[in-house]
């Protein structure tokens, strides 16, 4: 285009341009357009004079038509400032050195497979339509810091397999109005979007699976309406959703299924309202929900089913979870810290880990709060399970579910009884830790195994700990007690931990059976009182021995019987397997017969009690 077909901005673009100097048209008025197709010459021309540094610098100017430099090469920087533009420029499959549109206004950017040197940026821009960067490559920066991004109901940024060599910045008041897409782009450094509102109102705000960030995400006090997906994303250093307030009720706040967060998540003092999505996650160091307040009535809260966690998980300090927390077959290598949480879920599960394995300890305690069911089925702990200074209430249902349990300690010692039943059939405890102040109202027991009960309390105190178990009568929980009573040596509470157990078997059976057991229970103490069979004989001897000393009994054959001594008589009587030759050679009469049958019964009775009670003994022993 000749020279005097060029408007006057226009030629001084065209002067300045060779020389890389500046042109501001900002005060220019009406006289500050520049068409694109001039632009585009200027960009694509070449300058092969040695004195030419060609450059781009040009502010405050509108450009008009269409800037179509797709597949061009400019090899010399570009910088827009404050443009305003009429339609999105082209720079499909283009290369250029340097490019900038800080503060311009664009209807959308057309860029895919851009390829720039050095850094691209859209500091302060105003973009109205679809910046679209698929398949971009940004060998520097790619800095957004302050831009407003308005495509409501569509992509604002459409940046798939993007690849930026350094950081990709996004803070400092960026905004974005539609959804952001970074689906398998890579960013060389950090990703930082600290302060940023994005707005996808039930769509995807921010679009980041697969994802890989090279130094770490850094999104703190960051604002979404809509869902953060990080599925399968990979993030060299720390994830950081710290103060952040993430909002898409009904569906999903952050989708990390899958995500790998080399240096940790941090979600501390973050307010979302959805799910977490966090299934077969893996996260170094710390995943952090400190303070944090989520919330998803009636639904899940945070899935962690198959999360992976090579440190510790915290969520202290006031964490505030409305909703169920699901860590089914989660693993953290460290220790699991809710102190003070509070976990809201009534009528339903608050924490349902099943199959957790924790390498360290389990802290539900120090103010710990729950209202809905605690599950830690088959959980492995390798420290030890607190729930001291808690409060569990779940009334008519489960509270804390400890079935088959596996931990060195338990700490049980609640900030009041638990509200609701708590489980712990078939676990495996070195050291269980209560307070018969706060004893839970219902404690199943059935298979329980501990080696030490602290504090220790005599049977008759304990006992009433075993029958606080719903399903009534259980051999091995008396078994387990009274075994524990043994090894430490007390073999008084281990026996009457044993006849305790008979005495509520008792009530189990038939109703002969339930008299034949109160007649050992009154006799022999089911061989665990055998002093008490003792006292009877001797009682009964004392009185066969007065009573027949008094009213001799006659002879069977005169002249042919012993001489009659009534305490031999007696005991001839009492004791079946004995004969002394007395009962067969006196024959009492009247009441002395009747006296005498009853010895005969009373004998045999005492007999088959006391060999029960025996070989009950020897069997325990």
């Amino acid at each position: 285009m000749r020279n005097a077909e060029l408007t006057p901005a226009e030629q001084a673009l065209a002067a300045a341009v060779p020389r890389g100097q500046e042109v501001d048209l900002s005060t220019a008025g009406s006289g500050r357009s520049v068409r694109a197709e001039v632009l585009a010459g200027l960009l694509l021309g070449e300058y092969a004079d040695p004195a030419d540094k060609p450059a781009l610098r040009l502010t405050g100017a509108r450009i008009t038509g269409l800037l179509h430099l797709a597949f061009g090469e400019i090899d010399f920087p570009v910088t827009f400032r404050r443009c305003a533009f009429d339609e999105a420029p082209d720079l499909y499959q283009a290369r250029t050195r340097f490019l900038s549109f800080d503060g311009s206004e664009l209807p959308g950017l057309v860029a895919s497979n851009l390829q720039v040197e050095g850094n691209l940026r859209l500091t302060g821009c105003h973009v109205t339509g679809e910046l679209r960067l698929p398949g971009a490559r940004i060998n520097g920066t790619l800095t957004m810091n302050g831009a407003r991004l308005d495509h409501p109901g569509g992509a604002a940024v459409n940046a798939e397999r993007l690849d930026v060599g350094g950081d990709l910045r996004a803070h400092d008041g960026f905004a974005c109005d539609g959804e952001l897409i970074l689906t398998a782009a890579r960013v060389g450094a950090a990703l930082n979007l600290d302060g940023a509102r994005l707005r996808a109102p039930g769509g995807l705000a921010f679009g980041g699976s697969n994802l890989v960030v090279q130094v770490g995400l850094f999104a703190r006090d960051m604002e979404v309406d809509g869902e953060v997906n990080l599925r399968f994303a990979r993030i060299g250093g720390p994830l950081t959703l710290r103060g952040s307030r993430l909002r898409n009720p009904g569906g999903l706040a952050v989708h990390g299924g899958g995500l790998n967060a080399e240096s940790g998540l941090f979600m501390a003092r973050a307010e979302t309202e959805g799910v977490v999505w966090l299934e077969a996650a893996a996260i170094g160091r710390t995943l952090s929900l400190d303070g944090a307040r989520l919330r998803n009535p009636d639904g899940l809260v945070l899935a962690g089913d198959g999360l992976v966690v090579d440190g510790a998980l915290r969520g202290r300090k006031g964490l505030s979870a409305v909703g169920e927390i699901s860590l089914v077959d989660a693993s953290v290598s460290g220790g699991v810290f809710f102190e003070g949480a509070e976990l809201v879920n009534p009528g339903r599960a608050v924490l349902r880990a099943t199959g957790i394995t924790v390498g360290k300890v389990l802290n539900l305690c120090d103010g710990f709060s729950a209202r809905g069911r605690v599950g830690l089925t088959n959980a492995h702990v390798g420290s030890r399970l607190c729930v001291d200074d808690a409060t569990l209430e779940s009334p008519g249902g489960e509270a804390l579910v400890c079935r088959r349990v596996e931990t060195r300690e338990l700490a049980m010692r609640t900030a009041r009884p638990i509200l609701g039943t708590v489980e712990l059939r078939h676990a495996r405890i070195g050291v269980l830790r209560d307070d018969p102040a706060v004893w839970p109202g219902e404690l199943r027991m059935d298979g329980l195994s501990y080696e030490v009960l602290e504090p220790r309390l005599p049977a008759a105190e304990r006992l009433g700990w075993l029958r606080r178990d719903p399903d009534g009568y259980l051999p091995n929980a008396y078994e387990q007690l009274a075994e524990m009573y043994r090894r430490q040596g007390d073999d008084a509470d281990a026996r009457d931990t044993l006849l305790a157990g008979q005495r509520q078997r008792r009530a189990t059976l038939p109703w002969n059976a339930r008299l034949w057991g109160r007649l050992q229970d009154v006799t022999v103490g089911y061989g665990f009182r055998p002093l008490r069979a003792a006292g009877w004989l001797l009682a009964l001897l004392a009185v066969g021995t007065v009573v027949f000393g008094l009213d001799e009994p006659p002879p069977l054959k005169r002249g042919e019987a012993p001489e009659f001594n009534p305490l031999v008589y007696t005991l001839d009587l009492l004791l079946p397997i004995i004969d002394f030759g007395q009962e067969k050679a006196f024959n009492p009469g009247g009441g002395t017969q009747w006296l005498a049958y009853g010895l005969i019964a009373a004998g045999w009775v005492l007999a088959t009690t006391i060999a029960a009670g025996l070989t009950r003994t020897l069997r325990r022993a």
